[in-house]
């Protein structure tokens, strides 16, 4: 659904700036579909110049 690799999600869940998690065991992590489709709309901009998104070496 996110296309999106394990470790990007990891990076995420370690930042807050993933979706809510849910802790399933101490290895495993899960995500409910509800809060997957919440932060993807949450994300959405109409406009390139609105997008958050930087390159690789690019100043924050």
């Amino acid at each position: 659904m996110l296309n999106m690799a394990r470790r990007t999600l990891q990076g995420k869940r370690l930042d807050g700036s993933g979706p809510p998690f849910v802790q399933l065991s101490d290895r495993r992590i899960g995500y409910a579909m509800d809060a997957l489709q919440d932060w993807i709309r949450s994300r959405s901009v109409r406009s390139t110049s609105n997008a958050t998104v930087r390159r690789i070496g690019e100043a924050r």
